[in-house]
């Protein structure tokens, strides 16, 4: 899922040490160093990888820094709000024992790096890929299975703690509106909402029938509200060598709502990177029946209505396929009779779980478009 990042990173340095000297109290020769901007980036936030020094108090200090820059131009979300992410990063990394990187800024002054960015550590470690996805190559595969089935446990363990932290005590009441998509009604708008937007008039009879069921089946009791992480999937943590989940990355979804609506997110996209591009599930990584069993185990919460909440995910996930083949069409990265709105792994999929006809044109997903 890449569209090329545009900031330039010797232009970024110079800002961004001159930035940080203005932010850091008695901050003196400050250096920014190994700055690096991935050539190519996902079709959300941009990222800037540098190395920051500088002397306070007589003392040398250096740190390995993440800048999330919100998308100058047209992004796949229609609404970015970093500041609300670096707010629900800081309250979990401070007061829960979520492992969410530390946060030290949050900007809101373009010109530094072109749009409002936050700041926060760089946790060294290991994230599953998605391009090519973890189930098809790369360093999971070269795991042992018992290695496999500890790195899962670890990351269900995460998403637990996650749904655990009291968002009240948090002070992440501002999260409860309806404008933020909190609880399945709002999630329900908010993502009909987010489809008319990205698909610009175009029909699209999979996400649209989907609809008409998720709104006829729509659980009587959704259950108490959560925490929700939003983009909750094992490409979105980092590991370090012992397989312990060194960070949780990737809050742009962030909301409040039951934790049956995380566990689809989960759930769907592993069934993604499985099923939805025709590869087996890797030994030692448990299927959805384990993964409901384990969470349940964990927390003593019964999980109900699952399959309802799935294909609500499969529906988000294609909805966010229509916007991103709208963005690489424009940018040159697919012809323009290119199907992917229309026909995707993840359109595909909702198509199979509900019993629609299958979307017409060979299923054509960002995954290897570079």
């Amino acid at each position: 899922m890449a569209l090329e990042n545009k900031i330039d990173p010797a232009q970024a340095s110079a800002r961004l040490a001159t930035w940080w000297a203005s932010k850091t109290a008695g901050a003196e020769n400050v250096r920014v160093t190994n700055t690096h901007v991935p050539g190519a980036g996902g079709l959300s936030n941009e990222t800037v990888l540098f190395q920051v020094t500088w002397v306070a108090d007589g003392v040398e200090h250096t740190q390995g820094m993440v800048a999330r820059v919100q998308p100058s131009g047209p992004g796949v979300f229609r609404d970015y709000n970093l500041r609300k992410e670096a707010t629900v990063i800081k309250a979990l990394g401070d007061h829960t024992p979520v492992p969410a990187p530390k946060i030290y800024f949050y900007e809101e002054d373009p010109s530094i790096l072109g749009a409002p960015f936050l700041v926060m550590e760089r946790v060294d470690g290991r994230i599953p890929a998605d391009d090519p996805p973890f189930t098809t190559a790369g360093w999971v595969l070269d795991l042992s299975e018992e290695q496999r089935s500890l790195l899962w446990d670890n990351s269900i363990n995460a998403l637990a703690q996650i749904h655990n932290a009291d968002w009240r005590a948090l002070g992440l009441e501002s999260l409860d509106t309806a404008e933020q998509g909190s609880g399945l009604d709002a999630q329900l708008a908010l993502w009909k909402s987010i489809f008319e937007w990205a698909a610009e008039g175009e029909p699209n009879p999979t996400i649209e029938s989907a609809f008409a069921w998720l709104y006829e089946n729509k659980p009587a009791d959704e259950g108490q509200k959560v925490l929700n992480w939003g983009d909750a999937r094992v490409g979105n943590l980092i590991f370090s060598d012992d397989l312990a989940v060194a960070a949780v990355l990737d809050w742009e979804m962030v909301a409040l709502a039951s934790r049956e609506l995380e566990l689809g997110w989960w759930l769907f996209l592993q069934r993604h990177h499985t099923e939805g591009i025709g590869v087996p599930l890797p030994a030692g990584i448990p299927d959805a029946a384990q993964t409901i069993a384990r969470y349940e185990e964990i927390t003593g919460h019964t999980v109900k209505n699952i399959d309802y909440y799935e294909t609500l995910a499969g529906t988000r996930l294609a909805i966010i396929m229509v916007r991103a083949a709208h963005m690489m069409i424009d940018a040159g990265l697919l012809p323009p009779e290119a199907p992917m709105a229309i026909s995707n792994p993840a359109s595909q999929l909702v198509a199979k779980m509900l019993g629609l006809p299958a979307p017409s044109g060979t299923a054509v997903s960002f995954i290897g478009n570079r």
